[in-house]
């Protein structure tokens, strides 16, 4: 009975030790079954879903090189653009702005105006002329030619390929017309210009024969060839208007208080000339051509002057109205 137990206790043993071990070993991994070629991972990348948006980044563009601005208007020799003058700077160069709104300024083509200050200009620069008080008096005179009949109205300019559309200074180089007549010739016609021979331009013999004709009649800055000597008897003491404005008193009205010369012999340069009164309040005169057959009155008091007019710029009467006696003076001090 005894040995029956054991027996049994013994087989329940070996029973519990082989249930452990089963426990303990492993469980076998199973073998993968092999998918075919085209879908190994290994050498295909991984391909995006369809449904996702790639990330995209805008690249920061390369820094574009500073470029000169650009004419807006297509200059073109040949043609006639219409402009506003805006300002006249001096008789042959002046300020224009375009259709489009562009500013430019522009040198007249062919011509040369004198200086407007004396010490600009040059000796012998217009044929000979000396005279540099007389080539800035002419200067002024073209200036304010071009400011009459050029400022703030409408031009039109014209470039010439021959002289090219840009001086040294950089300004436009044109022939400038307004009321359909060549402004730039008028300048030569009437003595304020002369021709510019060391430039080129298509125009220059056209010109050249204006000046001739100025030149021969002595007109505008050609007549500061014209001596300033002349007979004393050429001009002459034609008025002297002592009692200005009548009953009211003449400090009241200066200007009607004045001396009419006229001139009866050649064209003469007054330059120097002097006119006076018996207390020797004394006049002097500027650059001024008196041509032949023409008058110029001497007011008293202050004005601009001009071909027809000068002023004393005297702060006072200087005529006694009961009584007083005028003198004319040429350059040289001897009484007309």
């Amino acid at each position: 009975m005894r040995s029956q137990l054991f027996i049994l206790l013994f087989v329940a043993l070996l029973l519990i030790g082989c249930s452990a071990r089963e426990e303990a070993k492993p469980t076998p991994t199973p073998t993968p079954v092999p998918t075919p070629p085209y879908s190994t991972p290994v050498s295909t990348p991984a391909t995006e879903t369809p449904s996702q948006t790639p990330t995209t980044y805008s690249e920061t563009p390369s820094p574009t090189p500073p470029q000169p601005y650009p004419t807006p208007t297509p200059l073109v020799f040949g043609i006639k653009y219409r402009v506003t003058v805006l300002k006249v700077v001096d008789g042959d160069t002046i300020d224009v702005r375009f259709e489009n709104g562009e500013i430019e300024r522009v040198r007249m083509l062919g011509i040369d105006t004198p200086e407007t200050s004396a010490e600009r200009n040059k000796p012998n620069e217009y044929d000979g002329i000396t005279n540099l008080s007389c080539l800035e008096y002419w200067g002024i005179q073209a200036k304010n030619f071009a400011k009459t009949e050029l400022e703030g109205k409408q031009a039109y300019i014209e470039f010439d390929s021959e002289a090219g559309l840009r001086g040294y200074y950089g300004r436009l180089l044109a022939y400038v017309y307004v009321d359909s007549k060549d402004f730039t010739a008028e300048l030569v016609k009437q003595g304020y210009a002369r021709v510019y021979e060391e430039g080129e331009c298509r125009k220059e013999a056209e010109y050249l024969k204006y000046q001739q004709q100025a030149f021969n009649e002595k007109r505008g800055l050609w007549s500061c060839l014209i001596s300033t000597s002349t007979t004393p008897t050429a001009v002459v003491i034609k008025t002297v208007h002592y009692d200005a404005c009548g009953d009211k008193s003449d400090s009241k009205c200066l200007n009607d208080e004045y001396v009419v010369l006229e001139n009866r012999g050649g064209s003469i340069n007054m330059q120097g000339w002097s006119l006076s009164d018996e207390a020797n309040h004394r006049y002097t005169f500027p650059y001024f051509i008196l041509e032949q057959g023409n008058a110029v009155v001497i007011h008293t008091g202050y004005g601009t002057d001009s071909q027809t007019d000068l002023y004393w710029g005297s702060g006072k009467p200087i005529w006694n109205n009961d009584h007083d006696t005028a003198y004319l003076f040429d350059s040289t001090g001897k009484l007309v």
